[in-house]
């Protein structure tokens, strides 16, 4: 008697994401109702593609190879041999979807090619410190609006419903919600454009740099990113879970979170002295629906303080206007802080003797643990 050994794959205890491939019996069956489909149609592209398929042997074909799902790829080696007229009855479908370019649009683009103006700090901006003000006026802050039509958008989205939201995976969250709402508040800063966000869980220079030569560095879900005097600082770390979080892994983003902005603000003084009891390291952490505000400094005798500076419930359904207000302040703070931040970046003395630079103070963990 054989044994059969079965996998967890094979019991379906555990499913994966990746697909069975085709059996060539599949392959086989859908090849001959392929070509059964083909002589079903007196036309002459398909009489005229049918010796093409004839020509193509089973074992030619794979689940990788369109045909064999019975799918004709307008970029198939017998497509491509039509002759022209038949070649244009095959397109002619998607000939219908595509319109007629407009030259309004041609003539838009290429004004906006022409008069496009980068943006360069020619010259440092005034220097701006932490004063509990709000650095612009109230005829300058236009973000409410953009933020407010950022939650238009995320409250007419069906993604968000009661329906759906409990089983919103992080990515969408963070996407459509989060670096949404982040762009929207951080839009137009009036201090040069020489930073962008980060969404792609790019690798933090300040964690690599901490780790030492040949560690990866820690992957921030979204990081704010500056370039300035030809060195890349990171100035804002985001964690985020899903809508629907644990308290294992608020405590886990909890805890990654103030790592990262100490790391980065020991990467920073590397290069730069920004004024102690100002410039601070932004770290912002969304727990299911609530989002937490940070911050990291160094005080006057060189400690880095970590300050929990408020939070606001994210209002991703329709909810009141003491919600929503909470929601918006919040964000212009972050706005206020980072402006300041820049400026202080922008001000911040040169040491010539940065050969002597500081490592930084967080604890290197077992390379089996989270952080």
């Amino acid at each position: 008697m054989v044994s059969r050994v079965s996998t967890l794959y094979d019991l379906r205890v555990v499913k994966t994401n990746k697909e069975k491939p085709l059996s060539s019996d599949q392959i086989k069956n859908n090849r001959i109702e392929f070509k059964r489909k083909l002589k079903r149609d007196t036309s002459s592209l398909y009489q005229h593609l049918l010796p093409g398929v004839n020509e193509i042997s089973i074992t030619e074909l794979s689940w990788k190879d369109p045909l064999a799902s019975q799918v004709i790829s307008d970029e198939s080696e017998f497509v491509r041999k039509l002759p022209g007229t038949l070649k244009k009855g095959f397109m002619k479908p998607v000939h219908k979807i595509i319109p007629t370019p407009m030259p309004m649009v041609q003539e838009m683009c290429r004004e906006f090619v022409l008069d496009f103006n980068r943006h360069e700090i020619e010259m440092k901006p005034a220097k701006l410190i932490h004063d509990g003000a709000w650095k612009e006026s109230k005829e300058d802050i236009k973000q409410v609006i953009e933020i407010l039509n950022v939650l238009k958008d995320i409250w007419n989205n069906p993604a968000f419903s009661p329906e759906f939201a409990k089983t919103l995976n992080e990515g969408t969250y963070q996407s459509t919600v989060i670096v949404s709402a982040i762009r929207a508040s951080l839009k137009n800063l009036p201090i040069g454009d020489s930073f962008f966000i980060s969404t792609s869980e790019k690798q933090s220079i300040a964690s690599a740099n901490r780790k030492g030569e040949g560690y990866m560095g820690r992957r921030p879900d979204i990081m704010l990113v500056v370039k300035y005097l030809e060195t890349v600082f990171e100035l804002m770390y985001v964690e985020c879970s899903r809508l629907i979080c644990s308290r294992q892994k608020k405590t886990d983003d909890e805890i990654k979170l103030w790592r990262e902005t100490n790391d980065g603000l020991y990467w920073i003084r590397q290069s730069l002295k920004p004024d102690k009891d100002q410039f601070d390291i932004v770290g912002i952490q969304v727990a299911g629906n609530v989002l937490y505000l940070n911050l990291l400094l160094r005080d006057m005798v060189n400690i880095h303080r970590y300050y929990h500076l408020q939070s606001a419930e994210i209002p991703v359904q329709f909810s009141d206007e003491a919600v929503v207000t909470k929601f918006i302040e919040t964000l212009l703070l972050l706005r206020n802080i980072v402006i300041t931040n820049l400026s202080l970046l922008y001000h911040a003395f040169v040491s010539s003797s940065q050969r002597q630079t500081e490592g930084s103070t967080t604890v290197s963990t077992p390379r089996n643990d989270y952080y």
